[in-house]
């Protein structure tokens, strides 16, 4: 049976995906592989990395042993507006298959202790899922908003 903590999780989860493509959908046509900087990640390395970090996290609470996720430039090069969308409807897909995750979790489940060299040993698969997962989304849309800015968008 889920647990309370696990479904209060999951609408938080559906929440920021949702904040995310907001920003990600306000890009203009055209800037999808725009960089505020050459080193930096555009919008569309971006939307790449976040899909990644969710198919990392559900081989991870396989109980895989991964090493940390790393996003970096030139991750993806998006030909057209069609494919920037594909691109949006996958980070969708995955965000929706996280929050199934999150709603199916018990207490039990969330507090079971992975390694994750990110956080130095182990931490609860609930610290994986709040500070590895959802806290790192937040972060990256944050750079989302300040692309957006300089972009006068």
């Amino acid at each position: 049976m889920s647990s309370l903590e696990g479904q209060r999780l999951a609408a938080f989860a559906h929440a920021v995906r949702e904040s995310t493509l907001k920003r990600l959908r306000r890009v203009p046509p055209g800037r999808e592989n725009w960089r505020i900087a050459p080193g930096a990640m555009s919008f569309a390395d971006l939307a790449q990395h976040l899909v990644d970090t969710d198919e990392w996290l559900f081989k991870k609470t396989e109980g895989k042993t991964l090493e940390p996720i790393v996003g970096y430039t030139g991750a993806i090069e998006i030909a057209d507006r069609a494919a920037y969308l594909a691109l949006l409807d996958a980070l969708a897909r995955t965000g929706e298959r996280r929050c199934a995750l999150l709603e199916s979790l018990t207490e039990k489940q969330l507090a079971e202790k992975i390694f994750d060299a990110r956080f130095g040993g182990e931490v609860s698969l609930w610290w994986i899922m709040v500070r590895g997962n959802l806290d790192h989304e937040i972060h990256h849309r944050g750079q989302m908003a300040a692309y957006l800015r300089a972009l006068d968008v």
